[in-house]
């Protein structure tokens, strides 16, 4: 196998362009990741017209910031889920409308811009129309909580199965789309669905076992933080593909500068592999640091709803709203 595709790098003006896109991802996607509410909403604001920048001006790769802003999104999510109270994730309703435009837009642009005869792009928009749904439902969450906080148990109870069921849907479908021919793309994408499935069962039995045991537990703070793992393994693993896939144009990036152009199905399955190892680690470690550094948190989810009369141990569940 041929090392490395120099050539990429052959035009200055595109080795800067994604020379200047890494650096701004390097940059802003720490901030939104670690940092608290008011620094974050600045960086997401920087990000968002960086994108429009690059994506109008620099013509970059819509893929890439696709896979960007999908991994940010797991990445952080995995911190509401770990400090959480077990049940599905609750965001901040700003972020969570915020979500649900973008992905409106995006579910818009498909079926009114590009040709829907093809299966291709019906896929595409029934991804995003995935994504719209699940955003719909983080937004009731906290709607819900403060237009009518007796209704809370049952949208939670609800959401406790429409979300994994939605997150089970989109990984069959990222995992059966031929988006990316590339035997490499092909990896890529498939290992995304599986995570996005391992994501809808942990939900699944996360609320299962929260809704049996106190959320001080053992079991319940291990299955939250295998819970949390695979939400910050898919996204890690989402902001990898977009940097190795579709940093340079014609769908190029990190990958095919570093190892070339002919990674054929056998190399792909062991490079792959080798990425796949090195992003589990890589997750895990980031997950473990912060709490073998710091001291025990309580949940960060304030409770807003109380035990509804029918005894369903899903609604006895404290349904929360989060304090960033």
């Amino acid at each position: 196998m041929e090392f490395g595709n120099w050539a990429l790098t052959e035009d200055s003006s595109e080795a800067y362009r994604a020379t200047y896109v890494l650096l701004v991802s390097a940059i802003l996607l720490p901030v939104i990741l670690f940092a608290r509410r008011g620094c974050m909403t600045v960086a997401l604001v920087l990000l968002l017209a960086s994108i429009v920048h690059q994506v109008s001006r620099l013509h970059v790769d819509t893929s890439y910031w696709g896979h960007i802003a999908a991994g940010v999104g797991l990445c952080r999510a995995s911190h509401y889920i770990l400090h959480g109270d077990g049940g599905a994730l609750v965001i901040r309703v700003q972020h969570a409308s915020l979500g649900l435009i973008a992905t409106l837009a995006m579910f818009s642009y498909v079926v009114f811009r590009l040709p829907l005869h093809t299966f291709y792009n019906k896929v595409h928009a029934t991804i995003w129309a995935l994504a719209s749904l699940l955003f719909a439902s983080m937004a009731a969450h906290p709607i819900t909580a403060r237009a009518c906080n007796g209704a809370l148990p049952r949208v939670a109870a609800a959401r406790q199965l429409h979300d994994p069921a939605v997150l089970a849907a989109l990984g069959t479908l990222l995992y059966t789309h031929l988006h990316d021919m590339q035997p490499i793309g092909m990896l890529f994408h498939q290992v995304f669905g599986v995570q996005l499935g391992a994501i809808s069962v942990m939900m699944l039995a996360s609320s299962a076992v929260h809704a049996a045991l106190p959320r001080e537990s053992p079991l319940c703070t291990l299955v939250r933080g295998l819970h949390a793992f695979w939400w910050l393994f898919a996204g890690v693993w989402a902001v990898h593909m977009a940097a190795f896939m579709y940093v340079f144009k014609g769908k190029r990036g990190v990958h095919h500068l570093w190892l070339g152009e002919d990674t054929d199905a056998m190399h792909a399955h062991e490079v792959g592999g080798w990425y796949l190892a090195v992003d589990a680690w890589l997750s895990a470690a980031v997950l473990v640091l912060p709490l073998l550094c710091c001291p025990a948190k309580s949940a960060e989810l304030s409770s807003v709803a109380v035990a509804d009369d029918d005894g369903d141990p899903l609604l006895e569940r404290k349904s929360s709203v989060v304090h960033m």
